[in-house]
Order: structure tokens, then C-alpha cells, then sequence
């Protein structure tokens, strides 16, 4: 029996007023999309690049439709899939008009990773991590941010944000990662798209024969880069961040995806889920509504955690 969530699920412990305050919350939610939809705003991210590892590197900034250069921020971080863009990000669209439609102060941080080797991206510990913390010191020369950030990514977005939050926790005020296709859990172990656990994955992705176990397209994990990081365990003080995992029931990921959010809870993490109806990628209208829950139930999750901070 397949589990389907229509609003975020907390296992941890939550008082009633809490679940309250969410269901109310979601209500606010649901009709701001609905004008939204209506009446769509202008998108326009601006660009902002740096220097790093010897090379001019590129991020966008999407401010909040009021924004006021004395109020402090929040940076929210959205994180791309692969073959993506982060400028043209949809999932970052919505959340940037959600946001400013609920009163989340944020400001949208869409670093431009590296996709043609997918590992760098999979992987923030093969230097793409360096690049997220190279673009969050620039961008707090230009804006008044608070401390710790907000991370959400979709795919291999998912996957470069959950581990990233694993590994710093100290920067993370809450992390929401979406369908990604492989997952580290918090003791170590790798799980992978259409195959599942690998308890020691440094001797699983170091042996090529077992290659073909695993989908095609996922192969490139065989390498040595990819072997030393892919089971790094979760950082002390990893339980102080938050997830909201998500995943479609109709996602070849959705059953990984449900074994990281257990592998979460039975390691004492704070985990709300929710499973759409939805395959991974949007190519029909049948989805459209289920595919909306994704940018909604993030700024609804970050909302509720910031409001307490």
C-alpha cells in the first residue's frame, strides 16, 4: 500500500496548536495561489557572478516584490536539477510569488551549478559546496541576511541540498530536498533510484561490476571521486535541521525517497513528508495541480520555521 500525504506529515513530536496554526496556513496558502495563478507578477532575477577556483562563476538573486534594503532577509537557496538552469528555475518562480504572497521575507539565492559532471553536483563535498559558501559571502556584501539559510532542490537539486545540510549543519536553519535520485542517509548509507540501501557504499561504487545493477543513466556513481563521499555520515549537530521530503507516488524515486525520510526519523531528526501524485517530470496538464505542491508546501514549511526564529 502506497502512503499519500495531501498535507506535509510530522513524525516528530508536534503540539496541536502547531498542526492548527499549519492547516490555517495552508488554507492562506491555497488562496493566494489561486490569485496568483490569476494575476501573475513579473520574474526577474538579477544576475551576479564571482570569481572562484580561477573561474567567473554565476548566481541570480530573486528579491521579494517590496523589498526594503533595512530589512533583514532570510536567503533562501534553490537549487536546480540537473540539465536545468537556475535562472529559469519553475519551482523557484513559484516559491518567490508564494513567498511574498504569505509574507515569508526572503531572498532567493539560485546558484548556477555545474551539470555536465553530475557528481560535482550530486555531491557538494566534490567542490560545489566551496561555491555555495563563496556565493553566500558575496551576496551578504549587497543584502542584510540572516545567519542561517533556507535550502530546497528538486532532483539532483534534492540531492546536493540534503547532503549539503547533512555536512553543515551550523548554516541550515531547514532543509526541504524533492525526488532526488540517490540519498545519503545521516549513519552513512547510499540509496539509490530502482535499486535501494547500500550499506558501505565506498566498496559498492568501487567495484564496476555492480554497475549494472543500477539504472543507466546513474553509472557515472562508479569513480573513484564519487566512492570516497558518497557514505560521508551527517555532521554532529546534523538533528537541528529540519527536513520536509517530498516525492511523487508516481516517481521511480518515491520508494528511496521514503527511506531517507525513515532513516531520518529513526535518527532523531525533525522530518515532515508529503507525496504528491505525480511521475517526476512535468509533461502533462493531468499533474499540473499535483506538481504545485512542491513550491507550496516548501514556503509553507519555511514560513512556520522562520515565524519561530
Amino acid at each position: 500500500m502506497r502512503a499519500v500525504a495531501s498535507t506535509p506529515t510530522m513524525y516528530a513530536n508536534s503540539p496541536t496548536a502547531s498542526r492548527v496554526w499549519c492547516t490555517a496556513l495552508w488554507r492562506v496558502l491555497i488562496t493566494f495561489t489561486c490569485v496568483a495563478t490569476a494575476q501573475p507578477q513579473e520574474y526577474a532575477p538579477l544576475t551576479r557572478t564571482i570569481e572562484f577556483d580561477g573561474a567567473e562563476r554565476t548566481y541570480y538573486v530573486a528579491l521579494p516584490r517590496d523589498f526594503d534594503p533595512e530589512t533583514i532577509y532570510w536567503p533562501l537557496v534553490v537549487v536546480h536539477g540537473g540539465g536545468g538552469n537556475a535562472r529559469e528555475n519553475p519551482k523557484a518562480v513559484a516559491m518567490r510569488r508564494l513567498a511574498d504572497d504569505v509574507g515569508l521575507a526572503a531572498i532567493l539565492i539560485l546558484p548556477e551549478f555545474i551539470t555536465d559532471d553530475k557528481q560535482v553536483s550530486r555531491f557538494p563535498a566534490l567542490g560545489e559546496d566551496a561555491f555555495l559558501k563563496a556565493v553566500l559571502a558575496d551576496i551578504r556584501t549587497a543584502y542584510k541576511l540572516h545567519e542561517k539559510i533556507l535550502l530546497n532542490g528538486y532532483s539532483m537539486g534534492g540531492q546536493f541540498t540534503h547532503r549539503f545540510a547533512l555536512a553543515n549543519p551550523d548554516m541550515v536553519l531547514a532543509c526541504a530536498p524533492f525526488a532526488a535520485g540517490t540519498w545519503t542517509t545521516p549513519d552513512g548509507r547510499l540509496l539509490i533510484e530502482q535499486y535501494g540501501e547500500v550499506r558501505d557504499p565506498k566498496a559498492f561504487l568501487s567495484n564496476p561490476a555492480n554497475a549494472a545493477k543500477i539504472p543507466e543513466r546513474l553509472r557515472d556513481l562508479f569513480d573513484v571521486r564519487t566512492a570516497n563521499v558518497a557514505g560521508l555520515p551527517a555532521a554532529d549537530g546534523a538533528k537541528a535541521v529540519p527536513y520536509l521530503v517530498m516525492c511523487g507516488t508516481l516517481d521511480t524515486r518515491f520508494s528511496i525517497a521514503q527511506a531517507f525520510a525513515t532513516s531520518l526519523q529513526e535518527s532523531g531528526f525533525a522530518v515532515e513528508t508529503a507525496w504528491p501524485d505525480t511521475p517526476h517530470g512535468l509533461n502533462s496538464e493531468e499533474y499540473q495541480a499535483e506538481f504545485e505542491k512542491y513550491p507550496t508546501y516548501a514556503v509553507q514549511f519555511f514560513l512556520k520555521l522562520t515565524v519561530r526564529n
